[in-house]
């Protein structure tokens, strides 16, 4: 069975705060990379841990952007998933037919 919140057919779901974790280790290494994510939810007034929405995750990452350098490349690549998500998701989904309802 498909997780409902994966867009069918690009089997893509909503970024997380640990897809956001796991881009800064990638990026940085696991210490400054948790690091960043420390200081970037605490810019936002947010704990680690409690990044639980896309609303939250947004804030996040907007505090990561302004955070300049790398940090704001890991984070322009971040809000470009959320933005990828939110219109895939909302696009009607379509099969050879046409439209599905």
């Amino acid at each position: 069975m498909t997780d409902p919140a994966r867009i069918p057919g690009y089997q893509l779901s909503p970024p997380t705060e640990s897809d956001a974790v796991a881009s800064l280790v990638r990026v940085f290494g696991a210490e400054r990379g948790a690091t960043i994510w420390h200081g970037a939810c605490r810019a936002a007034m947010m704990v680690v841990g409690t990044v639980n929405s896309v609303a939250r995750l947004e804030r996040a990452v907007e505090s990561l952007a302004q955070r300049g350098s790398a940090e704001a490349g890991v984070a322009r690549s971040l809000a470009i998933r959320l933005r990828t998500y939110a219109r895939l998701s909302a696009a009607p989904r379509r099969t050879p037919s046409g439209p599905r309802s």
